[in-house]
């Protein structure tokens, strides 16, 4: 079993909340309070960028069994990178032993940079319209297609995505009753998970 796989199973096990919160009461409270000003700087992040380019500014907790498996793993997989230092980054390295808020999208695997840097994850011109779950060539706005666009987070890790209509998460606030999602990182747990999705329109104008 890869490490993506595992850590998605122990997100998954209904005792998962209870042994963050385990994890929480041994960690140094310095440690703890990095973590969390990382997560939560993530958070003004994304609810800042999510304003003019999703149309929304609500963010709400997801448990982890409320995100799609492709999302999840998705999100797992990059984590699992940047925290084993294989993952490839910005001329800034930003690493999760210096907690700060880092950005990443689907459509560019392995990659994770510091908000200063995020113009390194956009979306190349030939894969604007490009489903993340699918594959499906979604159009333009121009001929009624578009992408749906949306963000995730685990602790300092801002995740993007876009989906076609079809392949749109249903990770509302409607759509389950929000719960925490800790990050699955045992050594230092940061923050809750949360999770937001938009208006559909073209990849390329993501925040930058």
């Amino acid at each position: 079993m890869t490490p993506t796989l595992a850590l998605e199973q122990l997100m998954l096990h209904p005792l998962y909340g209870d042994l963050i919160g385990q994890i929480r009461a041994v960690t140094p409270t310095a440690h703890l309070d990095q973590d969390d000003a990382a997560a939560g700087h993530a958070t003004q992040i994304m609810t800042a960028a999510a304003g003019p380019t999703l149309g929304t500014t609500d963010t709400h907790r997801l448990d982890p069994g409320d995100a799609p498996g492709w999302l999840r793993l998705g999100l797992l997989d990059t984590w699992i990178r940047w925290t084993t230092g294989t993952a490839d980054t910005c001329r800034h390295q930003p690493t999760h032993d210096r907690p700060q808020p880092v950005i990443a999208a689907a459509w560019k695997p392995g990659l994770v940079v510091c908000p200063d840097c995020a113009m390194l994850t956009a979306a190349p011109r030939t894969a604007d319209t490009t489903c993340d779950a699918c594959g499906h060539q979604c159009g333009d706005l121009a001929s009624g297609g578009g992408i749906y666009a949306g963000m995730v987070q685990l602790g300092p890790l801002i995740y993007q995505y876009g989906t076609c209509a079809d392949c749109r998460p249903a990770i509302t606030e409607q759509s389950s009753p929000p719960s925490a999602t800790h990050t699955p990182e045992p050594a230092t747990p940061r923050g809750t998970g949360r999770g937001r999705a938009g208006r559909p329109h073209n990849r390329r104008r993501r925040p930058r």
